[in-house]
C-alpha cells in the first residue's frame, strides 16, 4: 500500500484517523504456488481488485476510544470499507515513544465482501486478512528536514552496473538531500527586502533550492525503478507504451535516443494535456520539466551515472539501465497517479 495518511492527535483527547486510497494496494508476492507470480500476474490481480473487488472506493478508520501509555496504544473505532461501516478494535505496541507496530485482523465477509480468487482458484485470499502496521511518528519541526530514502538491497545486485557505481551515485543523492536541508534553513533568515532578479541572496537560494529538490526527486525516481529483470514492460504500462509508441521496441529506441541527446536526464512521462506518453529530455536537474506531466521512467544520463563502469560509452550504460528496470514499480506509478489507459 503506497497511498495513505494517518493522524494521531495526542491533545486533551487522543484520537486516530486513517485514510487509505484502495487503488494503491499492491501485490508483492504469492506463496504456496508452483512458481512465483510474474509482473503480468501481479498487474492483472491489482486491476481486478480495483475494478471488481474494492472498486477504487476509499477506506477510512476513525477512533471512538483511544487509550495511550508508554508501552501500548489500545484503539476502538469504526472501519468503513466498501461503503459499510463496522466496529474494529486493535492494540499497537509503542516503542521509543515514536514507533507504533502491531496488526489487526479484518474479516472481509463482515463488510459484505467475497474473498478474492484468481488463476482459476490457484490463488486465494483468506476471509480473515491480517493487516500489519509499523509506523514512525514524525516530530513537528519549524522547517521540515528531509532524509534520504534507504538504498534498497536489489540495487547492489544489478546486471552490468557495479556496486561501486551504485554507492557513488547514492552518495551524490545524499548530498542533494543535505544541501536541500541546508538551503531551507538559510531561507528562514534571508533578507527578503534585498530581493533582486540580477543578484541577491534570496535569488541564489531559490535557484539552488529548485536544483536540489529536482535532483532529489529525479534520483528517487531513478533508484526506485531499478532492481528488476528488465525485459519487456508488463501490465498497465505495457498497454500505455503499445498505445502511444506502437511497441516496446519503439518506445525503448526512442527513450535511448532521447537519453543520447540529453545532458542530464531523459524521462518517459504521461502528459495530461496531450493525453499520452512522451519521452522528454532534460539538460540539468531542474531544466525542461514539463508542466502537467507525470514521470513514469527516469533515465539519468549524467556522466556520474555510468563513467565508473562504462567510461564514455553511454549507449552501453543505457542498455544496462533497460536490463534492470523493475516494471512493477513503474506500474505502481501508473495506478497511484491514475494514468488513464484509454484516450
Amino acid at each position: 500500500m503506497i497511498g495513505w495518511s494517518a493522524t494521531l492527535d495526542v491533545g486533551d483527547e487522543v484520537s486516530l484517523v486513517l485514510d487509505v486510497d484502495s487503488s494503491s494496494l499492491r501485490v508483492r508476492e504469492g506463496t504456496g504456488g508452483m512458481q512465483p507470480l510474474t509482473g503480468d500476474d501481479k498487474a492483472n490481480i491489482e486491476q481486478t481488485i480495483n475494478d471488481e473487488v474494492l472498486l477504487r472506493t476509499p477506506i477510512r478508520f476513525h477512533s471512538t476510544s483511544v487509550d495511550l501509555d508508554d508501552r501500548r496504544l489500545s484503539v476502538e473505532g469504526e472501519l468503513t470499507l466498501m461503503g459499510q461501516t463496522h466496529p474494529l478494535a486493535f492494540e499497537l505496541a509503542v516503542e521509543g515513544g515514536t514507533r507504533l507496530w502491531g496488526s489487526v485482523v479484518v474479516k472481509q465477509s463482515e463488510w459484505g465482501m467475497t474473498p478474492y480468487t484468481a488463476l482459476f482458484g490457484a490463488l486465494t485470499v483468506t476471509d480473515e486478512v491480517e493487516v500489519g502496521i509499523d509506523v514512525t511518528l514524525g516530530a513537528a519541526e519549524e522547517y521540515e528536514l528531509r532524509r534520504p530514502q534507504e538504498l534498497k538491497p536489489a540495487l547492489l545486485e544489478l546486471e552490468g552496473i557495479s556496486r561501486s557505481a551504485v554507492f557513488a551515485h547514492y552518495n551524490l543523492y545524499e548530498g542533494y538531500v543535505a544541501k536541500r536541508n541546508e538551503i531551507v534553513e538559510k531561507l528562514a533568515a534571508v533578507d527578503r527586502g534585498g530581493a533582486n532578479q540580477v543578484s541577491s541572496a534570496l535569488r541564489a537560494l531559490k535557484v539552488e533550492l529548485a536544483f536540489a529538490i529536482s535532483a532529489i526527486r529525479n534520483h528517487e525516481l531513478y533508484f526506485e525503478q531499478l532492481g528488476g529483470e528488465g525485459r519487456n514492460p508488463a501490465g498497465a504500462v505495457r498497454r500505455l507504451i503499445e498505445r502511444d509508441f506502437g511497441s516496446a521496441d519503439a518506445w525503448r529506441a526512442d527513450l535511448k535516443a532521447t537519453g543520447m541527446t540529453g545532458r542530464g536526464w531523459a524521462w518517459t512521462a504521461y502528459d495530461w494535456d496531450e493525453g499520452r506518453l512522451f519521452n522528454y529530455v532534460g539538460d540539468a536537474e531542474s531544466t525542461f520539466p514539463i508542466w502537467n506531466a507525470t514521470p513514469l521512467v527516469a533515465l539519468d544520463v549524467y556522466e556520474h551515472a555510468y563513467v565508473l563502469d562504462f567510461g564514455t560509452d553511454r549507449e552501453a550504460y543505457i542498455d544496462a539501465f533497460f536490463a534492470n528496470l523493475d516494471w512493477s514499480v513503474v506500474n505502481d506509478r501508473v495506478w497511484t497517479d491514475r494514468i488513464p489507459l484509454t484516450r
